[in-house]
């Protein structure tokens, strides 16, 4: 006969899921870091593309070389991150259900920034609002499962920059891109880092 959980001993058994999940982030700050500096970097080279080949009048090659640039980054930034995955599997971690919906919400979110990416391309426009879309909802739930508010405040930051991201010429959407994922994943990663207990932030 399952013993029934009294109101108390159900709010310890969450506050205690929260609090492994907490620490469970914040020793993962650098896959925020990691997707932090390649996104920026990727969609600071492709501005600077797409200016370059707008001023020379090659509009041709504006599409290819921005795809291999965000298509090499983004094949970099996995493959480091699965060898970190692989190198920290090894070491003695709780993992809790919160941990595993929050992987789950980031694989599904990934899943779909690759579906927008594509029919993007299809429909000859930019996923940039899509892609900030998608991020805004993967973080905002990220961070409201272990009450991270920074992450929450980066989570708006992505919403209000898919939404002006919309009225934007490609390579001006590159720049709020770059802007968003400072504040977004950056600022947010770095506190997760430096900081010794996030349930105080």
């Amino acid at each position: 006969m399952e013993k029934t959980l009294s109101p108390e001993e159900s709010l310890q058994i969450i506050q205690k899921s929260i609090s492994n999940s907490r620490k469970n982030m914040r020793e993962g700050s650098f896959y925020y870091l990691l997707w932090g500096w390649a996104l920026i970097l990727a969609s600071l080279a492709c501005y600077f593309v797409i200016r370059y080949y707008v001023r020379i009048e090659r509009y041709e090659m504006i599409q290819v070389l921005c795809s291999i640039i965000f298509g090499g980054t983004v094949t970099g930034a996995i493959i480091i991150q699965f060898i970190v995955l692989a190198r920290t599997k090894k070491q003695a971690k709780v993992k809790t259900h919160l941990d595993r919906y929050i992987a789950t919400v980031w694989i599904t979110a990934g899943l779909l920034m690759g579906l927008m990416v594509f029919l993007s391309l299809t429909l000859d426009t930019y996923p940039t609002p899509f892609i900030l879309g998608v991020t805004a909802m993967a973080t905002a739930v990220s961070g409201l499962m272990v009450r991270f508010r920074p992450l929450v405040f980066g989570s708006i930051v992505f919403l209000i920059a898919s939404i002006i991201a919309i009225y934007l010429r490609g390579d001006d959407q590159l720049l709020v891109f770059a802007i968003a994922m400072v504040l977004g994943y950056l600022v947010p990663g770095y506190i997760l880092r430096s900081s010794k207990n996030i349930g105080d932030v």
